[in-house]
């Protein structure tokens, strides 16, 4: 059992003159925690895409399905990559109401989401934060409070919602799904969703690239993928049905979304694949 639930690494200086991705998507889910820049680029990108925070709602659907797919192949224990604010309903809550006993780790090194993450999880016993960069999959994966909630020699369920856009280079993103892979078990997990750019001279690659281009304004390394680019990513798993998809069609019968097939719900894609 780690000694409370929380890293006491300590995060980055919080900068109120630079935008903050996590701030920005909890702006997209209501939230309340942000500032004056981070408003201004949810202002710029509604211009843009007005349906973002719609996306954003169908993000934290389709995770929780996911977790529901993963529980049922007998996961239990979850890890958060990048996990953001805590906002309604969180993704521990999700894992919960599938299986009690289960335990979730969430990681970030955002200066907000790590000190909301803290006060939220003080008093957990199931849910914990590592104050940890992802992008580097070692310190992730020996940090103690990761290695004292999880056994890997159990299935573990990865999740990336909406946080490999910001490693621009294939193969850095290639190398670092296999490090992350690497020390797992057969029957873990891995649940993707990414924002997608066909590149392919679509009226869908000319509405993607504007969004792309409205971001990179504020977050210049950001690349968005096409779904041949995280194909190969998850070269080697077991892709789980309907494969690699946008999230206008990624839904089984009777849960399908309430956002267009022809909008922005196409530039966001998911995958969940499986360890053989």
């Amino acid at each position: 059992m780690p000694e409370g639930n929380v890293a006491r690494r300590i995060g980055p200086e919080l900068d109120l003159h630079r935008p903050s991705d996590a701030r920005i998507y909890d702006l997209m889910l209501g939230g309340k925690n942000n500032f004056e820049i981070d408003r201004h680029v949810f202002a710029e990108l509604l211009k843009v895409a007005p349906e973002i925070p719609q996306l954003a709602t169908e993000n934290r659907r389709w995770i929780a399905t996911a977790i529901g797919r993963m529980t049922e192949a007998k996961v239990g224990q979850f890890l958060d990559l990048g996990s953001g604010l805590p906002s309604e309903r969180n993704l521990h809550d999700v894992v919960l109401a599938a299986n009690p006993q289960a335990r979730t780790v969430y990681t970030d090194n955002d200066v907000t989401a790590i000190s909301h993450g803290q006060a939220l999880l003080a008093d957990d016993r199931s849910a914990f934060f590592a104050a940890v960069d992802i992008l580097d999959p070692a310190m992730v994966l020996e940090h103690p409070t990761v290695v004292d909630a999880l056994d890997f020699e159990k299935p573990v369920g990865l999740i990336f919602g909406l946080v490999l856009h910001t490693l621009a280079d294939n193969d850095q993103l290639q190398q670092l799904l296999n490090a992350y892979l690497a020390p797992l078990p057969s029957g873990s997990f891995v649940a993707i969703t990414h924002p997608m750019n066909p590149n392919d001279g679509s009226r869908l690659a000319s509405f993607a690239t504007s969004i792309e281009g409205k971001f990179r304004e504020y977050f210049p390394r950001l690349r968005f993928r096409t779904t041949e680019e995280i194909t190969e990513a998850l070269t080697g798993l077991e892709i789980l049905d309907p494969g690699i998809t946008d999230l206008a069609h990624w839904w089984p019968a009777g849960e399908q979304t309430t956002l267009s097939p022809t909008g922005a719900a196409r530039l966001i894609i998911g995958a969940l694949a499986r360890k053989p």
